[in-house]
């Protein structure tokens, strides 16, 4: 899904980080800059060149996918033929991807390519942020495969069944309707396991009267979905009521005060206060949500700790939860995204609790 404007953009940012070319190697980045989707390979480009640098197996695949790209055959050895186009070009000063290039490479490049080598911070990142609008078509009709899957999760779940079974014919549904794969573990967490925020799933066999919380997402076109919603199994107590409740008010309220040049840390304090004005503030233990696409955990974050200014185009989750040690827990999650004028939810399962 490379366009031209991406390559633009990133000039753009070449430029004003003041080096002569950028050395991308993280997958994720080459991909969203170049088309180019296979397993090896590194982007070098400047601002009026650009060069995609990988093995005999995918000389194909690359001139098919990048096509804005000079393809590069790589040997043996990789740092001659790095060393070799930065000379050509007269480069003296790379960036890189301080982030994502391990040391023992960082040492070998250093060594090899008698360049000054300059670590960049999240520069492909933050264009990646913004998603344009074939970028939000494909996350929209992932999502709705979600939606799908959930209510097919719903004619599954009963006494005695595994949360790995419920997991993998989840899974399976997903992939009959077009997933890649899964965008992670799915988190399937009945009774005293759904106070485990992360409780992917186990042999545990679920049981009335138990929440069970179901946090899935899988990867559609390259781009990850993430949903969550938490169910009853039976006729649920005051105290699981309760936190129900609670839960599905903040993630609501917060849903709602996501728009453009809302500050991500202010969202998060919109479900936090809530939860915290009901004593339950230490059992939110985590950020409000984050940012998806290309990776299922991306910029921007929601939490207290960010203090991103949101622009229409950019795609969060909104998933805020309580979890009570030794008794369970309850999560809410949709996929959001910004609008001109607001907000739109990509999922659109029911927030009222469900009770089977």
């Amino acid at each position: 899904m490379m366009s031209f404007e991406r390559l633009e953009a990133i000039r753009k940012s070449i430029s004003e980080s003041e080096v002569d070319a950028l050395l991308v190697t993280h997958p994720v980045n080459r991909r969203y800059l170049s088309g180019f989707d296979g397993s090896s390979g590194l982007l070098l480009i400047s601002c009026n060149q650009s060069y995609l640098i990988t093995d005999f197996r995918y000389l194909e695949q690359a001139e098919k996918q990048a096509e804005a790209f000079t393809i590069i055959r790589r040997h043996d050895e990789l740092y001659p033929g790095l060393a070799e186009i930065i000379n050509q070009n007269g480069w003296k000063k790379i960036g890189f991807e301080a982030k994502q290039l391990i040391y023992d490479s960082y040492r070998e490049m250093t060594e090899k390519v008698k360049s000054q080598w300059v670590p960049l911070t999240d520069t492909v990142e933050k264009l990646r942020m913004v998603k344009n609008a074939a970028e939000l078509t494909v996350m929209s009709k992932g999502a709705a495969q979600l939606d799908r899957a959930f209510s097919h999760l719903l004619t599954l779940i009963r006494p005695g069944v595994s949360e790995r079974q419920l997991a993998l014919e989840l899974e399976i549904f997903l992939l009959r309707a077009g997933a890649e794969e899964k965008s992670f573990k799915f988190i399937v967490a009945s009774g005293p396991r759904g106070a485990l925020p992360h409780g992917v799933a186990t042999e545990k066999t679920m049981m009335v009267g138990e929440m069970v919380t179901l946090d899935f997402g899988a990867v559609f076109d390259g781009y990850a979905t993430d949903m969550t919603r938490t169910v009853c199994l039976g006729k649920p107590d005051q105290l699981q009521l309760s936190i129900y409740e609670l839960v599905r008010k903040a993630q609501a309220e917060a849903a709602k005060a996501v728009g453009p040049q809302k500050n991500t840390k202010e969202i998060d304090s919109v479900a936090r206060d809530i939860i915290e004005q009901r004593g339950y503030g230490d059992n939110f233990g985590h950020g409000l949500g984050h940012g998806i696409g290309l990776e299922t955990h991306e910029a921007p974050t929601l939490s207290q700790l960010s203090d991103t200014i949101l622009e229409p185009g950019m795609v969060v989750t909104i998933e805020p939860g309580v979890y009570l040690p030794g008794l369970g827990g309850v999560r809410i999650e949709d996929m959001v995204y910004v609008t001109e004028t607001g907000a739109h939810s990509m999922t659109t399962s029911t927030r009222e609790l469900i009770i089977i």
